[in-house]
């Protein structure tokens, strides 16, 4: 189908920066600079600026950059990790790859963990928590790491949909261990392709993820030598060089999408019965959320994606299924009562920076004219 109002418009981004793009293209094809050549430095160095944080290794996904992050926590068979099941399945597979086992906890309305579900779920084999920050939106960190403090267990997080977001002043993906985020083009900063980042304070995780990126080898001189067992998860240089250029925009970017985020929550305040919109209220903390996502809970989700559908409007239900739910991959049942109500409710709607105002008032008028019918 063709859309009238697309979810997000990657080429309207590519256009307003294609000179730039092209121009760096050409100059990394002239010298042969494919892979880990200065960009991917210069990126990573950026990265350490922006969130302020010793160190960044850039990677093939976000993926590995959370798979990368719980290698380095000795994990042995029978272990725990805690983690939401309102999550891109990808969070659940890295605690399975490395041979824990995940602990399903429910969420709160914001979508995010609930923290004072944690403790329940403690036992002796608890080896870490791994928070997901959904929709560029921060978890509650303050309470989880006091949580994590007092049990001595280790913080992860999945900042994958929330670059740039922040509580009370501190970044998403700097209260943990590591933190791990995508480069995927979905995401608010992202890049033609496949690509993701780890961060971390601790330089003996940031050596060993090194490492682990490029076949476990280190160059000395004209000499290799292989320090360990490896995997291939490079972030490319030309991604590398696409991602230096969009972080020159990326903060203006992200103030176009909380006012599309504003413009969408005025609009929408009349038809308050039908629609819980997205503002999550919280006196003692400061929360800045970077809307990755739009998120609406609605009632009659599905008719009402239907309808805006054939309106020529493209909209979605992300993680409308919790992994808990997954009966090819979870065989023990798991019953999470909020994160089950939410997820028969959940749209995501269009949300990008280069979205016009007449665009949200469409997607507002055509959401109304459902609810009066």
């Amino acid at each position: 189908m063709s859309y009238k109002i697309k979810y997000i418009n990657l080429q309207a981004q590519h256009l307003s920066i294609k000179k730039e793009i092209m121009n760096k293209i050409e100059n990394i094809f002239s010298k042969s600079a494919f892979i880990l050549r200065k960009e991917v430095s210069d990126f990573e160095k950026k990265i350490t600026k922006i969130l302020n944080v010793k160190y960044c290794v850039a990677l093939n996904s976000g993926t590995d950059a959370l798979l990368m992050s719980l290698s380095q926590l000795n994990i042995k068979k029978g272990d725990e990790i805690i983690v939401p099941s309102h999550t891109y399945v990808a969070s659940v597979s890295a605690i399975k790859h490395v041979g824990a086992n995940p602990v399903f906890i429910d969420i709160r309305e914001d979508f995010n963990l609930n923290p004072e579900e944690i403790k329940k779920k403690i036992t002796r084999k608890t080896k870490a928590i791994m928070v997901v920050h959904l929709n560029g939106r921060c978890c509650e960190m303050n309470t989880i790491m006091k949580i994590a403090k007092k049990f001595n267990l280790k913080v992860i997080e999945d900042a994958a949909q929330a670059f740039g977001s922040k509580i009370n002043k501190k970044y998403a993906g700097t209260f943990g261990l590591t933190g791990a985020f995508s480069l995927h083009p979905m995401k608010n900063l992202n890049v033609p392709g496949d690509g993701g980042f780890l961060v971390t304070n601790n330089n003996k995780i940031y050596s060993n993820v090194l490492l682990l990126r490029d076949h476990g080898r280190v160059k000395k001189k004209n000499k290799e030598i292989r320090k360990s067992y490896g995997f291939n998860s490079r972030l490319d240089n030309l991604h590398a060089a696409i991602a230096l250029i969009k972080i020159k925009y990326f903060k203006n970017w992200i103030l176009k999408r909380r006012y599309i985020a504003s413009m969408y929550n005025k609009n929408l305040k009349s038809e308050i019965k039908n629609i819980e919109l997205p503002i999550f209220k919280n006196t003692n903390l400061n929360y800045f959320d970077t809307y990755n996502s739009y998120v609406l809970k609605v009632k009659n989700r599905d008719k009402l994606k239907k309808y805006l559908i054939k309106n020529k409007i493209e909209v979605f239900s992300h993680i409308d299924k919790g992994v808990h739910l997954e009966k090819n991959l979870v065989k023990n049942k798991v019953y999470l009562p909020v994160t089950e109500k939410i997820e028969k409710k959940i749209i995501s709607l269009p949300i990008y920076p280069e979205l016009k105002y007449r665009e949200v008032l469409y997607v507002c008028k055509k959401i109304k004219e459902f609810y009066e019918k």
